[in-house]
């Protein structure tokens, strides 16, 4: 009896431990029919012209997330002009939640998976929280 507790204990320890949580689902909202609902929330560490790498550290504990948005993001900008928002122009330390998809891609015969990044949000911009009543989702490649 108390081998099986122990068996029991030592599988839900290795299988059921919790991960950093900071892959996450959508809330209800107006997204693609092909959007499956995942989220990353993270602080941007990297941002190059079209890939986002996002960063969240909890403890001695680091989760990374890198994906490449699906075309420019429709963020307002502050003199209204109909550029859209790249990864490159996302400032670095930004917090934010990448909305996106894994898609497999045929690269010189060989399949690989990355992740699509068809909407953001912001959390924190330009180290100013941003307050609930004016956090959005901004879709990419639309």
């Amino acid at each position: 009896m108390l081998r099986q507790l122990l068996v029991a204990t030592l599988f839900s320890s290795l299988f059921c431990a919790p991960s950093l949580a900071q892959y996450g689902t959508a809330p209800e909202g107006d997204f693609p029919a092909s959007y499956n609902g995942d989220t990353f929330s993270g602080t941007v560490t990297a941002a190059e012209t079209d890939q986002l790498t996002l960063t969240y550290t909890k403890g001695s504990k680091t989760d990374t997330f890198v994906g490449k948005l699906a075309g420019g993001c429709a963020v307002p900008t502050t003199n209204n002009s109909n550029h859209k928002m790249t990864a490159a122009d996302i400032p670095k330390d930004t917090v934010m939640i990448a909305y996106f998809n894994r898609v497999t891609k045929k690269v010189d015969g060989q399949k690989t998976k990355e992740n699509q990044i068809i909407a953001v949000s912001f959390e924190v911009w330009h180290g100013q929280k941003i307050s609930d009543e004016k956090k959005k989702i901004w879709p990419c490649g639309q």
